[in-house]
């Protein structure tokens, strides 16, 4: 688990999680996601975070055929600096996928993570601890600080779920792991889906006395680009999935996140 922080002074900031891309299987849908990444290097204050499965690494051993891929992986990783290389500095790291861990587990490899350093992105291992402190705050002092924080906590996703109430809660689940965060986001399952409750805590002043609060809590399966035709889902015999990714947007005068698909 790695701890990831950005400072941006924008009222508005943006967050489009880009994951389960799978380079180098047959079926992507690279317009939509090149237009994803043109939309993020032209929207100011709009950064992307890398959810795993950006390489579909298939093996002998693995259910995709090898000898079936479009590229193989080191076409997939070169096709991969021509995608991300125009918004290197809009990522803020790479969290690895499962496809990425089979070549890891057969030889210690995993090209996600050579890809992410190659280019100069933190890559956080299987989970991260996102922390953006946005907006503007004048101190009376005249120095200027963030207004809003935001937190969000990154898995790629494990398990599977064949219904959509059973997806989101291997994101629900994640507040075993990691508790505090505005939202918990993960990918692995090919959905787009938002659950989303309220929570009381008691939020404590200066001076020792304390209030009763509400925070929102919001638990996102961040999408997949892997069209379904010949694709190992329709092998499977599982739902098609609509391909693209989700937005985040966060307010930087008062706290507001608003998640769109």
């Amino acid at each position: 688990m790695r701890l990831i922080s950005k400072i941006d002074f924008s009222d508005k900031v943006y967050l489009v999680p880009l994951g389960d891309i799978h380079l180098g299987s047959r079926g992507i849908d690279i317009p939509k996601l090149k237009g994803y990444i043109d939309w993020i290097q032209k929207t100011t204050s709009a950064y992307t975070f890398l959810m795993g499965d950006i390489f579909d690494v298939a093996t002998l051993g693995s259910p995709t055929n090898p000898h079936y891929q479009k590229m193989n992986l080191n076409e997939a990783i070169r096709f991969a600096y021509e995608l991300f290389n125009p918004i290197k500095d809009r990522i803020l790291g790479s969290v690895s996928g499962n496809h990425e861990e089979r070549l890891e587990r057969y030889a210690g490899f995993n090209p996600l993570q050579a890809f992410s350093e190659s280019i100069g992105i933190p890559y956080a291992g299987y989970s991260a601890v996102l922390r953006f402190r946005i907006g503007q705050y004048k101190r009376k002092s005249g120095l200027t600080s963030p207004n809003v924080e935001y937190v969000f906590f990154i898995h790629h996703g494990t398990g599977g779920g064949s219904t959509l109430g059973g997806k989101l809660n291997r994101a629900v689940k994640l507040e075993d792991v990691f508790e505090g965060a505005d939202a918990y986001l993960v990918g692995h399952n090919h959905a787009k889906a938002l659950g989303e409750q309220y929570v009381a805590y008691l939020s404590k002043s200066g001076n020792g006395k304390a209030t009763i609060q509400y925070k929102r809590k919001a638990y996102v399966d961040c999408g997949a680009f892997l069209t379904y035709d010949d694709s190992y889902a329709e092998m499977g015999a599982l739902a098609p999935s609509d391909t693209g990714a989700v937005r985040l947007r966060m307010n930087g005068t008062r706290k507001d996140l608003h998640i769109s698909f």
